[in-house]
């Protein structure tokens, strides 16, 4: 099958797409794919490189659901969608897929060019199936995530299977397994961390151990691996989104007990800005700094007059 939308990306190119991650990148290729979708499907996912092609959105519009997801479309009109976690997981993973498969579905209509006025009924449209794998610091205590809508005559169910991709949960290691490999580099990644390595000299460490046990051959050693770097600091992002999470919380219990809501908030504000100042002088930009921490427009504003 010919990819709707897959073109090739020259490194300096890659270089500029910052939003671009290792997962992406690595599990777009059709082979890679097709390991990872086996091991979501027990084994038995029965397809072959001609059998799929890429189907996304390649737009900032599929950044509003996750920036690291794959979707392929199949011989038999499935249209695969799955997703990589690594902050804690949202009760709502499958209401934001269904958001996102709605949206692949649009695409699909003008790809094919379907009316939706047609006095005729649509018929074979893309079935979705949805996976999420979740390479998170937190235990994974839910296997599904569930969202259902109904009233009298209507009916929407959708169930999304959550899968652990940690190494040591794997029970795969070929160098040849793509999965393995991914999830070597991040078990490297993270241990380097915890040792006390900075992100930079972890995320190099993790790199050279790939090569040392011969994991994502033709891949790890490009120079141009350098913007995954990207996805490393989205990855550390959010364990310490998870941190500041947890005070904010501790941050607001304490504040109720006190009675001082007004001081709090100026404080969760002021914590805002000062972390979003930090991230700005390692290099990113205001665009994903807001994007990361999530900030109001208020908040933006502040954050302006800050570095003003």
């Amino acid at each position: 099958m010919e990819p709707h939308s897959n073109k090739e990306k020259s490194p300096s190119k890659l270089m500029r797409q910052h939003r671009s991650t290792m997962f992406r990148e690595l599990f777009l290729i059709p082979r890679n794919f097709l390991q990872l979708l086996d091991y979501c499907c027990g084994g038995n996912s029965n397809l072959t490189i001609d059998d799929i092609a890429p189907f996304d959105l390649e737009s900032n519009v599929s950044m509003r659901i996750r920036r690291n997801d794959v979707s392929f479309i199949t011989k038999d009109n499935r249209l695969i969608i799955l997703i990589e976690h690594q902050s804690t997981l949202s009760p709502n993973m499958a209401l934001r897929l269904f958001i996102y498969y709605m949206e692949l579905l649009q695409l699909w209509i003008k790809i094919n060019d379907v009316s939706l006025y047609s006095q005729q009924k649509i018929a074979d449209l893309p079935v979705p199936e949805f996976y999420v794998v979740y390479n998170g610091v937190k235990p994974l205590d839910e296997i599904y995530s569930a969202f259902s809508l109904g009233h009298v005559g209507i009916k929407i169910d959708v169930q999304v299977r959550i899968l652990d991709i940690h190494y040591e949960n794997l029970g795969r290691t070929a160098p040849s397994d793509a999965l393995a490999g991914y999830s070597f580099f991040y078990s490297m990644y993270d241990r380097g961390v915890k040792s006390g390595l900075s992100m930079q000299a972890a995320f190099e460490n993790a790199r050279i151990e790939c090569m040392k046990q011969g994991y994502l051959p033709g891949f790890i050693e490009k120079e141009e691996y350098v913007v995954f770097y990207k996805d490393i600091i989205d990855y550390d992002t959010q364990l310490r989104e998870e941190g500041k999470e947890k005070g904010r919380e501790e941050g607001r219990a304490e504040g109720k007990a006190e009675g001082k809501a007004e001081g709090k908030a100026e404080g969760k504000a002021e914590g805002l800005i000062e972390a979003a100042k930090k991230f700005l002088g390692k290099g990113m930009s205001l665009h994903d700094v807001v994007d990361t921490l999530q900030l109001s427009d208020s908040e933006v504003s502040k954050l302006k007059e800050a570095i003003a």
